[in-house]
């Protein structure tokens, strides 16, 4: 068999080994013999943040390292057994425009925003319920009926003691009021009816006040002069001795007539007169009206009278007015001290406030016998039903069912302590469920926990995320989050895995740059040196040193025929040998920056 034979047989022969030694890292990936290897392997700081991804993920990178080794040592081997070696396979990309993110991703469990335990803090039969699991309730409404009757019994007793504890306070108040006497009307003392330093009872006889602001009195006139006189007419008042005139009006005129001795018909007459302040009930008046005089006087009297009596018992502290005074309606006229009086207020007014906490607290405790729901949302537990007991054997909060505002869903992502400065508050969110394939969700970041954890030396924190259109997701499905944190738009790009060592670019029919070694390069291509910008996982921002258009050459796995997807993300070998990754590392994921960006330099 000649050389060229040779080559070709291994070239077809090599894709299926490939395919052979990828399914074996995939085994070996799954296998407990990995499992024990990265006990100890674990402890390396990449291998940390590859531990932190995906499934999905973690065999790509797996794959990619375990097929790097493989080949390469298959490589060398057959390269010293052969005697020959490969050249470098490469798959052309032209240079064109486009748009990269930067992203940090996590995966977490939704739950809603809200969600209440309805809890019975009562025993009783529940006689009614209301809702089905799974109906939608509004807040307020009626979920529970519990049997009530002994506890309306329990309220009435309190709502009488109450009553009592009531008319008991107002009693004591009235009493420790009744310590002040005071006048019941406006008016003038007439007579005190008892002495400082005296005792008194309730009901005891203290003063009497007259109304005298205005006298009236009853004077006759002869029947035949009467009959001129009218209600509203103005009179002159004389009094008697110190013939002092003054004005009034009649008020009133009798309908009946009276005889005199000597048989004089006479009509009784009212007038009313202002006190000027010196007239006293008693007071003797005559009385002109227009000229005509009465026939007969009369003493002026008050309007009222009143007797002014104790209300509590007690020792006469203090004389306040005196006879003669005139007081206003509340002007206190006497002072007493007791001390049963204060000390019986005190206490009726302990007992009121006593009672009607009692009472409010029974109130609040009937209330509970009617469970209504704390939150409008979907009733997605339901634990108790018409027909049940609530016992003593029930724990002290019994959860009757369970209510979720699903219109509202979140989830919590950890993010690593190198990422999480990227993140702010109201920061979009892009979702994805593992349960509904091909649908989207949108988010944001609703709270950046402060009280980060650490595990094996890495710290993460949890950020919680609001899914705003979330009605398709059901508690407890499993969610990816992607958050932007930087990017570009309309930008020169290509595959991470076109540049090589010192950020060089193999370009198909450039001139190369002059200070770099183009061996090794392929024909009609030359190592070309080129500005990096940010980077994804698969593709890199190029800011100086391309244009769109170019044709770059792409390295991949000898014998596949194609870039192989595990060659994302890895540099080839560039100029003197070797391999390197752009600045930034591997791809993360689980609340980690999936590719870093700024300046991605070679090794």
């Amino acid at each position: 068999m000649s050389v060229k034979e040779k080559r070709v047989a291994q070239r077809v022969g090599g894709a299926a080994v490939i395919k052979r030694l990828k399914k074996l890292a995939l085994k070996i990936e799954n296998s407990k013999v990995l499992s024990k290897a990265g006990k100890g392997i674990d402890k390396i700081p990449v291998v940390k943040k590859v531990n932190t991804l995906s499934l999905k993920k973690r065999r790509f990178i797996f794959t990619s390292v375990f097929l790097a080794a493989v080949i390469g040592l298959t490589t060398a081997v057959s390269g010293y057994l052969i005697g020959d070696t490969e050249a470098p396979a490469y798959t052309e990309y032209e240079v064109a425009k486009g748009d990269i993110s930067v992203t940090i991703s996590g995966s977490g469990t939704v739950e809603p925003n809200e969600q209440y335990n309805v809890v019975s803090l009562v025993e009783g039969d529940v006689l009614e319920d209301t809702f089905q699991e799974g109906d939608t309730v509004t807040k307020g409404a009626l979920l529970y009926s519990i049997d009530s009757s002994d506890m309306e019994n329990t309220l009435e007793k309190a709502n009488i003691s109450y009553e009592k504890s009531t008319m008991s306070y107002q009693n004591s108040l009235e009493s420790y009021n009744g310590l002040n006497v005071s006048a019941p009307i406006a008016g003038r003392i007439t007579e005190i009816l008892v002495e400082k330093g005296g005792s008194v009872q309730n009901g005891t006889k203290i003063a009497t006040i007259v109304d005298d602001a205005w006298l009236t009195a009853k004077v006759s006139f002869g029947t035949s002069d009467a009959v001129s006189l009218s209600v509203g007419q103005s009179v002159d008042v004389t009094v008697e001795n110190t013939f002092e005139v003054l004005n009034g009006t009649i008020s009133s005129i009798s309908g009946s007539k009276r005889i005199l001795d000597g048989y004089i018909e006479v009509t009784d007459v009212e007038i009313t007169v202002k006190n000027p302040g010196a007239l006293e009930s008693g007071t003797f008046v005559t009385v002109n009206a227009g000229g005509i005089d009465c026939y007969e006087g009369s003493a002026l009297e008050g309007n009222t009278e009143k007797i002014v009596t104790a209300k509590t018992s007690g020792l006469i502290s203090k004389i306040v007015a005196s006879e003669g005074q005139y007081v206003s309606r509340g002007e206190t006229i006497i002072r007493l001290t007791s001390d049963s009086a204060d000390d019986d207020l005190k206490s009726s007014e302990l007992s009121l406030r006593e009672s009607m906490l009692s009472y409010e607290s029974t109130q609040e405790q009937l209330d509970e016998y009617s469970i209504t729901a704390p939150i409008s949302g979907t009733v997605i537990e339901k634990d108790v039903k018409a027909g049940d007991t609530l016992g003593s054997s029930n724990s002290s909060a019994t959860t009757l069912c369970v209510i979720a505002d699903l219109s509202v869903m979140k989830f919590t992502i950890d993010v690593d302590e190198l990422d999480i400065a990227s993140l702010k508050k109201g920061q979009e969110v892009t979702i994805t469920a593992d349960a509904l394939s091909g649908k989207g969700f949108t988010g944001s970041v609703n709270n950046i926990g402060l009280l980060g954890t650490s595990t094996d030396g890495v710290t993460s924190y949890p950020v919680e995320i609001v899914i705003h259109d979330g009605r398709d997701l059901w508690p407890g499905m499993n969610v990816t989050a992607e958050i932007v944190v930087n990017s570009v738009q309309n930008v020169l790009k290509i595959p991470v895995s076109a540049v090589n060592r010192g950020n060089t670019v193999l370009v198909k029919g450039a001139k190369g740059t002059e200070d770099i070694s183009q061996t090794g390069a392929p024909s009609g291509a030359q190592y070309t040196r080129v500005e990096l910008g940010l980077n994804d996982e698969s593709y890199i921002e190029i800011t100086a040193g391309l244009s769109a258009g170019d044709i770059v050459l792409v390295p991949v796995i000898q014998g596949s025929g194609e870039e192989n997807e595990a060659q994302k993300g890895v540099v080839m070998m560039g100029p003197g040998g070797g391999g390197a990754m752009p600045a930034g590392g591997m791809p993360a994921e689980g609340g980690s920056r999936r590719q870093n960006g700024g300046g991605a330099s070679g090794m």
